[in-house]
């Protein structure tokens, strides 16, 4: 294959790495510093590239999806910060996009984990779930997509939970709401924590990522795989799609 990246930061370089491990060709390289329209002022320009990977601001997200679609190339996007625009990128015609906040195959594997524990103990009284989780302190969202992912697995089968609540809490708080909280400090790739706590016990599962590697490989893994299909696909969609095979 022959991906464009877009992004070069310290995921971008990865993702560079690790196409090139797997035998592809790098076909161009865009900084993250301006948004996409400055370097492509026409979707031609993408053009011979068979997939786009993209690690970038959240402001820069719609530019790329609307340039890519143009230019017939699907997009595999892990920027966070952006799902508010979600609708209106389906809106976009011919775009192809398998989107994510986390592409790591763990951290999909524990949310199946996260919303299977939720299922069991939503219907168990006295058990409050929270979520709480740790990032460098370069990540610019909080809580973190992945977090958000995990707290919205939660109130899927929870019964007992209605809302996220992501904001401190400066009294005490509604048993309907879900508390996602974080941290940030140092150089943590990043931990997710979920809790189930009741008067009896405490029953914690977590993932903590010991570097960036596995988002890296499910990123580029993603793109092998949209570029034979049309549409636009969720993390979940596309392992579903992977496992099955």
């Amino acid at each position: 294959m022959k991906i464009a990246i877009y992004g070069y930061g310290r995921m971008g370089k990865m993702v560079e790495e690790e196409a090139l491990a797997r035998g592809h060709e790098i076909s161009s390289v865009f900084e993250p510093d301006h948004p996409i329209e400055h370097h492509l002022e026409k979707p031609q320009q993408l053009h011979g590239s068979d997939a786009v990977i993209s690690f970038t601001r959240a402001e820069a997200v719609m530019p790329l999806l609307e340039l890519a679609a143009r230019a017939g190339v699907p997009v595999v996007e892990g920027t966070t910060g952006w799902y508010g625009a979600l609708e209106k990128a389906r809106r976009i015609p011919d775009l192809n996009l398998v989107y994510s906040p986390n592409f790591s195959i763990g951290v999909y594997l524990f949310t199946r984990l996260v919303r299977e524990t939720a299922r069991l103990l939503g219907g168990v009284e006295g058990y409050d779930a929270y979520v709480h989780e740790k990032h460098h302190s370069g990540k610019a969202d909080s809580p973190s997509g992945t977090a958000r992912q995990l707290a919205e697995a939660i109130l899927e089968v929870d019964g007992k939970k209605q809302e996220i609540l992501a904001e401190s809490c400066h009294g005490r708080i509604r048993p309907e709401l879900l508390h996602v909280t974080s941290t940030r400090a140092g150089r943590f790739p990043g931990t997710h924590e979920v809790g189930f706590d009741s008067d009896s016990d405490l029953i914690q599962v977590t993932h903590t990522a010991h570097g960036r590697q596995g988002f890296v490989q499910g990123a580029v893994s993603a793109a092998e795989w949209i570029t034979n299909r049309k549409g636009i696909y969720s993390m979940d969609e596309f392992m579903e799609s992977r496992l099955a095979e």
